[in-house]
């Protein structure tokens, strides 16, 4: 019988008397008693003495708690000679005694001794009228969050229904878009072919005219060029030679078949074409270049005309 009275001797010994279970990191009071750390802490939870040793209630005046390891290895030897058995649901894991209150300040289940030894200064409510508190509280947050899924679905079809339209008024503009270039593609071919087709008209109408004018003024740039030869051999004639009536005459005939030469020579009128109301027109370079001759050989016909007249008038 020695052998089972040690055991429970050991078992005793490594016992917390507030949790009645093994002792974990195990501290001594003032008075020699033994206890969990974390048990004598929350027993002691005034943050101001006096302070009550729970066995014993021996008042303190500080807090003197001193590492006991000799018991922490001794209850570390009885947690192996005896494991604790499993608790079963409804029963303190510390004493083994059924669970009867609810502790409000640690939101822990309690029994008996639980609420005599660390819970006594707590707000402890019976158990079943715990359970309704908590129960009522959860139903209004049910209640409040079905509402609150309920607001969830109807957004998320809003949202839906949205994004449905919104889908389908992109694709109509996109196929509003791609029609609308097709169009305008459809018409500037057609517009193309139009301008390239009367480039080629009047390509073919103007062209044959702007040869024939060129070789005309090729064929008055070498009528000209033997009338510049001839008058400049007549103006190294003498006074005398130069004023003679019959000479005067032959040098008013010249000028005045130079001003007619010109005057039927000149480029056609109807210059290159307008192929579009914003396009741009060339310039008439040969109009301009017999213009500009015809206004020359006038003022030479002008001059002729007052060196000539006195002669005439002689004659």
């Amino acid at each position: 019988m020695a052998a089972p009275d040690l055991s429970t001797n050991l078992q005793e010994e490594a016992t917390c008397a507030i949790c009645l279970d093994y002792f974990t990191d195990p501290v001594m009071t003032d008075c020699g008693h033994n206890f969990c750390r974390e048990c004598i802490r929350r027993c002691w939870g005034q943050p101001e003495g006096p302070y009550a040793c729970p066995e014993c209630r021996e008042l303190s005046a500080q807090r003197n708690l001193r590492p006991n390891r000799p018991l922490a290895k001794m209850a570390e030897m009885a947690r192996r000679l005896h494991p604790p058995s499993p608790v079963p649901q409804g029963v303190c894991a510390a004493h083994r005694e059924p669970l009867t209150t609810f502790c409000g300040d640690d939101l822990s289940l309690l029994c008996p001794i639980c609420e005599r030894s660390e819970h006594w200064t707590h707000r402890v409510r019976p158990l079943q009228e715990a359970a309704d508190d908590l129960k009522g509280r959860l139903e209004k947050s049910l209640e409040h969050l079905r509402k609150q899924m309920e607001d969830a679905m109807l957004f998320q079809a809003q949202a839906e229904e949205t994004c449905a339209l919104w889908q389908k008024m992109v694709e109509s503009q996109r196929q509003n878009v791609l029609g609308e270039f097709e169009r305008l593609r459809r018409l500037l071919a057609e517009e193309e072919q139009q301008l390239l087709q009367k480039l080629e008209e009047e390509e073919l109408e103007v062209l044959p005219r702007l040869r024939e004018g060129a070789a005309r003024l090729g064929q008055q740039s070498t009528q000209l060029a033997a009338l510049i030869s001839e008058l400049e051999s007549r103006c190294q004639l003498p006074a005398l030679g130069l004023l003679q009536t019959q000479v005067c005459r032959e040098h008013v005939l010249a000028i005045s078949l130079v001003n007619s030469t010109a005057a039927k020579t000149g480029a056609p009128k109807h210059m290159f074409f307008v192929a579009h109301e914003d396009g741009c027109q060339p310039q008439g370079s040969q109009r301009a270049y017999s213009s500009s001759l015809a206004k020359r050989l006038q003022c030479c016909v002008s001059a002729a005309h007052i060196l000539c007249l006195p002669s005439l008038t002689t004659s």
